[in-house]
C-alpha cells in the first residue's frame, strides 16, 4: 500500500475530475465495506476512505500533487566532508520543534479531515436529493399520465354508453313507427274490407230489388192477360 499513491487506491488518473473520484469512493466502500471484520480489507477501506478526503478536497490534492511531483523528481546526492552538526541540545530542539508540529498538524489535519468529510457527505446528500427530486418528477408525470389515460378511457366509455342509448332510442322508436304504420295499414284494410263488403251487400240489395221488381212486373202482366183472356185475373 505504502507504493501506491492516492490515485492508484482509488484507481484513477491523475487528471481524474471530483465526480469520478467520488464515483470510484463509492464503488470501492461499497466492496471492501463488506468484509469489514478482516484486518487486511479494513485497512484497506481506511486507505480509500483517506484518499477520498484527501483527493475530493482542492486544496489538499494541491499539495499532494506537489508533494508526488517532489517525490518523483530524480534527487541529486552531494557528498562534502563536513563536521557533525547534531548535538544533543540541537537535537532536543528538534524534538521538541517536531513534537510541537506534529501536534498542529495533527489537529489541522483532524480538522480538515473532518471538513473534507462533511462536505464529501454534503456532496453526496446534494447528489441523493437531486435524484430524489428527479424521481419525484418523475413519478408525478406517471401519475398525471395515467390520469389522463384514464380519463381518456371514461369519455370514450361515456361515448359509447351515450351512442348505445342513442341507438336502443333510435330502435324504440322504429318499432313504435312500425307499430304505429301496421295499426293504421290494418285499420284501411278493415276499413277497405266493410267498405267492400257494404258495397257488396248493396249491390246484392239493388240485385235482389231488381228481381223483385222483374217479377212483379211478370206477375202484373200475366194478371193483364188473364184478365184478358178470361175476364178476370187466376194468379193475382
Amino acid at each position: 500500500m505504502a507504493s501506491k499513491t492516492l490515485y492508484d487506491i482509488l484507481e484513477v488518473s491523475l487528471n481524474a475530475s471530483i465526480e469520478s473520484i467520488r464515483a470510484a469512493y463509492e464503488r470501492l466502500s461499497a466492496k471492501f465495506s463488506e468484509c469489514s471484520a478482516n484486518p487486511d480489507t479494513k485497512m484497506q477501506a481506511n486507505a480509500i476512505t483517506e484518499a477520498f478526503l484527501t483527493l475530493s478536497n482542492p486544496t489538499k490534492r494541491a499539495q499532494y500533487d506537489k508533494a508526488l511531483a517532489i517525490r518523483w523528481q530524480p534527487v541529486i546526492y552531494s557528498v562534502e566532508a563536513v563536521e557533525p552538526f547534531w548535538t544533543l541540545p540541537k537535537f532536543i530542539v528538534l524534538l521538541a520543534v517536531i513534537v510541537a508540529f506534529g501536534g498542529a498538524y495533527y489537529k489541522y489535519d483532524k480538522d480538515n479531515k473532518a471538513e473534507a468529510r462533511l462536505q464529501a457527505e454534503r456532496v453526496i446528500a446534494t447528489a441523493k436529493a437531486k435524484e430524489a427530486e428527479e424521481t419525484a418528477k418523475a413519478e408525478v408525470a406517471q401519475d398525471q399520465f395515467e390520469l389522463a389515460k384514464q380519463q381518456e378511457q371514461t369519455l370514450q366509455q361515456e361515448r359509447q354508453r351515450r351512442e348505445r342509448d342513442a341507438a336502443i332510442r333510435r330502435f324504440d322508436f322504429e318499432q313504435r313507427a312500425n307499430r304505429i304504420e301496421n295499426v293504421v295499414s290494418l285499420r284501411i284494410k278493415e276499413q277497405d274490407e266493410r267498405r267492400a263488403q257494404q258495397q257488396q251487400q248493396h249491390e246484392d240489395a239493388q240485385s235482389a230489388a231488381a228481381v223483385r221488381l222483374r217479377l212483379a212486373q211478370e206477375k202484373a202482366e200475366l194478371c193483364r192477360k188473364e184478365r184478358e183472356r178470361y175476364g178476370h185475373a187466376i194468379s193475382c
